[in-house]
């Protein structure tokens, strides 16, 4: 296997080197100080691997990952960086990074991320992660309906009448029809569909079984 290294920082390069080796013995590691460097080595050799820092004295190693997959789509990119903000993680991700290692952990850390490559496993930092399971689970959605009008707005949304409602819980028709205008004001709605699909987001019924 052919890796490439671009980092900027010996002391960095060199552990990160360290870490290569241990997770694949018989890899030929090239290594790149810069932009200028990572460029001119992808013009010169073909790589299966490549791990790139995105602060570079001479650019971004954006670049050189928008590069790499017009050039040598093949390759694997690995951004290996102390950026973990959203911006920096999901542009690299949706550019074709294939993994997000953060600099702050060990060597034999990082050799075992890199060595997953081989059982197919993409090597991300647990708390990029982290992060991608947040942006990808829902959050709450919040309201402020009492449980009176929360039970109101269920058995509507299921498709029962005002009528039928009030006769369930127990509660005069007027009452229950105040109770409806009440949730539509509160929720900003004004019709049953739309009160069912605001149950559905509240997580209040499965709309795959109306």
């Amino acid at each position: 296997m052919k890796i490439l290294l671009v980092e900027d920082l010996p002391h960095v390069s060199e552990w990160i080197t360290q870490a290569i080796q241990l997770a694949f013995a018989t890899a030929e590691t090239v290594l790149a100080a810069d932009l200028a460097q990572g460029l001119a080595a992808l013009q010169q050799q073909k790589f299966e691997l490549a791990l790139i820092d995105i602060g570079l004295p001479d650019g971004s190693g954006m670049d050189l990952l928008d590069r790499i997959m017009v050039e040598q789509p093949a390759c694997m990119v690995i951004m290996s960086t102390l950026f973990d903000d959203d911006q920096h993680v999901f542009t690299a991700l949706r550019k074709g990074a294939k993994g997000y290692i953060l600099k702050d952990q060990s060597r034999n850390q990082m050799a075992d991320m890199l060595h997953g490559i081989n059982n197919g496993h993409y090597p991300i930092s647990p708390k990029v992660a982290n992060k991608l399971l947040h942006f990808f689970q829902p959050e709450p959605v919040q309201h402020n309906l009492t449980q009176r009008e929360t039970e109101v707005l269920t058995l509507v949304a299921k498709g029962l009448n005002v009528p039928e409602v009030a006769d369930l819980l127990s509660i005069k028709s007027s009452t229950c029809y105040g109770y409806v205008k009440e949730i539509y004001r509160k929720l900003g709605i004004n019709s049953r569909a739309e009160a069912s699909t605001e149950a559905s987001r509240m997580g209040l019924i499965n709309p795959h079984n109306q």
